[in-house]
């Protein structure tokens, strides 16, 4: 991997994003101690304190893997991320909410933001964006409630080896796509929030009671309400009620 570090930049995610016309970014990773246009999924803001947290962006060959199976990369990176963090938090108590964020306890503790290029149906080259929380302890009042790993353990966190780690751990986690999506799909669905318990959503503006009972190939949500009848959504069709 061929690591670029930043004092300050707009975004590594777009960082990237503008190398690619010029360079082959990929095995590339950006990393900033401050970003001053991050994001979120959906263009949502991010929030991190200078040089407390990670964000970065690394950038993968995908090109073994169909444009319509692309959601297994979203299952793949948070599985890498939460094996690193099963070493340092207690235990059971982290899971991924639909699609790739990171959750303690039903409360965000890292956000991923892939961006990705398509040739002739097979995906190409894959951006991807991580936000950690580690060392910041003061946060808005955001509807995710943000925590960070120095909250959870009281312990403060060497920024560049445990982005070296997530990065190794995501890369397997990459590579096991090519010989056994399988078992990814199944890992991702063992620490999927939520899954096969019933909880509130909001639908429409409305608020439905439903249990999440999978994800199709193309990473749609599956759930059942009360009265049995299935529902499937698209990412920003339906919010959790956290």
């Amino acid at each position: 991997m061929l690591y670029h570090h930043f004092e300050q930049i707009d975004s590594t995610n777009a960082y990237l994003q503008r190398q690619q016309s010029e360079h082959d970014i990929r095995n590339w990773v950006v990393s900033a101690d401050q970003q001053t246009a991050g994001k979120g999924m959906g263009n949502n803001g991010w929030e991190s304190e200078v040089s407390q947290n990670l964000t970065f962006s690394l950038a993968e060959d995908m090109s073994f893997l169909p444009a319509e199976r692309q959601f297994l990369l979203s299952q793949a990176v948070p599985l890498g991320i939460a094996e690193v963090l099963d070493g340092i938090l207690p235990a059971g108590k982290l899971s991924i909410k639909w699609p790739n964020d990171l959750l303690f306890e039903n409360r965000k503790l890292a956000g991923i933001l892939i961006n990705s290029t398509i040739k002739a149906g097979m995906m190409d080259v894959s951006i991807i964006g991580i936000g950690l929380n580690v060392n910041q302890t003061q946060f808005q009042d955001w509807p995710t409630h943000p925590i960070s790993l120095k909250m959870i353990t009281d312990q403060t966190y060497d920024l560049q080896p445990l982005m070296e780690q997530i990065v190794e751990h995501i890369i397997a986690r990459v590579e096991q796509l090519k010989s056994d999506p399988t078992s990814i799909e199944q890992d991702y669905l063992k620490r999927l929030f939520r899954y096969r318990t019933w909880a509130d959503y909001k639908v429409d503006g409305k608020v439905m009671r439903m249990m999440t009972t999978g994800i199709d190939k193309f990473g749609r949500l599956l759930l059942i309400d009360e009265e049995q009848n299935a529902h499937c959504y698209e990412i920003k069709q339906i919010s959790f009620m956290l």
